[in-house]
């Protein structure tokens, strides 16, 4: 099957999700992600040790742990990757009527991690974290330029039409 740019544009991003997602589970869970600390705005040190990053927030729910953040990239990634391709082999292209419901999931959930960026942490940014969030748009966005491939039957089928005639 010949992929059109849409559709290795979308495997490519969920790829690069996926090794963003690793890079940031490695980092949390080791504490290493200093070389994401560029300054006192661009800080994923800051961002990690905020006590922010599970959903839902820790203690919110009594009885339920938050769940950290990278959990979600590490499995949203790969199921873009899944979902992804099996849009493109059904439909020969990233489907906009299937996957930009399915990825509002994912944008909708950005919300809160921007929310506690910009008002919690009063504008302390993750840049791991936003270059997962933009993958993300970008996917959006593909799917959304994306559009099911003609096929060829109507066509032959108008051009046995005409040479009947």
């Amino acid at each position: 099957m010949n992929y059109d740019w849409r559709s290795r544009a979308f495997i490519a991003l969920s790829v690069m999700g996926i090794a963003v997602a690793f890079y940031h589970a490695y980092g949390e869970l080791t504490f290493t992600l200093n070389s994401c600390s560029l300054s006192a705005a661009l800080n994923c040190q800051a961002v990690f040790a905020s006590g922010y990053t599970t959903f839902p927030p820790a203690g919110s729910i009594p009885g339920v742990p938050g769940i950290g953040f990278w959990v979600y990239g590490v499995v949203w990634f790969p199921l873009c990757v899944v979902v992804g391709l099996w849009a493109i082999r059904r439909h020969g292209t990233p489907s906009r009527s299937l996957l930009v419901p399915f990825l509002m999931i994912g944008n909708i959930f950005t919300l809160y991690p921007w929310d506690i960026e910009i008002n919690f942490l009063g504008g302390v940014y993750c840049l791991v974290c936003v270059s997962m969030y933009f993958i993300n748009y970008a996917l959006t966005f593909i799917a959304l330029a994306s559009r099911p491939k003609e096929t060829e039957e109507p066509e032959a089928a108008q051009n046995v039409g005409l040479e009947a005639k």
